[in-house]
């Protein structure tokens, strides 16, 4: 083969279905919510089997491009699915090593910075009043574990809805349920606990008036934190953490 030429990919049937369907939306000629054609009338149009347009429309149903429902057809997804990012980032979440782990707080400090500052820039009045609610209560749980963890979360969950920006709201509701179990297993610790809520006040009198710099630095510093504890922890990068060396880590 002439040098500089490669091989033309062989591409399945059901890839070329699920390429064209894409290509029609990315065109506009499908748009979100419209319903597509049946069946019957997309494999005499695309001339695929039942079998091949079943498939297809299963990978876009997964990937939350299309949206299947019983007895009424498949629709275009009117908007992103964030359970089907899930789906995309679940397998860096089974048996997971050191390495990953660390990743995963590097890509927390990136976003959640950058979320508080859009969010001190485009918070309203009733974003702030939710946020001192969430702080205020707690303050009255500071003793309570459990409590205490899911009110941290509700912090940044709501931070991240308050930047107004609907990817960095996905990418945050897919990573929802890891952050919340490593939020609740840093409130085992009193002292954790207790740093939070400092560090929470601090950020948000910085969105209260509208510094997202130091929104921002504040928030990483705060992320940091417990990134430093999973640099400093002693094990195999390629090795799985086992869930009780999680617990005894982050309620150091």
């Amino acid at each position: 083969m002439k040098e500089g030429l490669t091989k033309i990919k062989r591409v399945s049937v059901v890839d070329a279905t699920v390429a064209y369907i894409k290509k029609q939306i990315a065109e506009g000629i499908l748009k979100p919510g419209e319903q597509l054609p049946s069946e019957r009338a997309l494999q005499e149009l695309l001339g695929v089997s039942r079998f091949t347009l079943r498939e297809a429309l299963a990978r876009l149903s997964a990937l939350g491009i299309v949206e299947i429902t019983h007895g009424k057809g498949a629709f275009i997804a009117q908007g992103m699915n964030a359970s089907s990012l899930e789906n995309v980032f679940f397998p860096l979440f089974a048996n997971q090593n050191m390495q990953s782990l660390i990743d995963f707080f590097e890509a927390r400090m990136l976003i959640e910075s950058e979320a508080v500052r859009l969010c001190a820039q485009r918070r309203t009045g009733e974003d702030l009043e939710k946020l001192k609610r969430i702080l205020d209560e707690s303050e009255t749980v500071l003793d309570d574990p459990f409590k205490f963890g899911e009110l941290d979360f509700l912090f940044h969950n709501k931070v991240a809805q308050a930047a107004g920006n609907i990817f960095i709201d996905k990418m945050m509701g897919c990573l929802n349920e890891h952050i919340k179990k490593y939020l609740l297993m840093l409130a085992t610790n009193p002292e954790n606990r207790k740093r939070s809520l400092v560090n929470h006040r601090s950020i948000l009198e910085m969105i209260e008036k509208k510094d997202a710099d130091n929104a921002g630095k504040i928030t990483r510093k705060h992320l940091n934190q417990t990134f430093k504890m999973l640099t400093s922890f002693d094990s195999n990068s390629d090795t799985p953490i086992a869930p009780a060396d999680l617990v005894r880590l982050f309620s150091q």
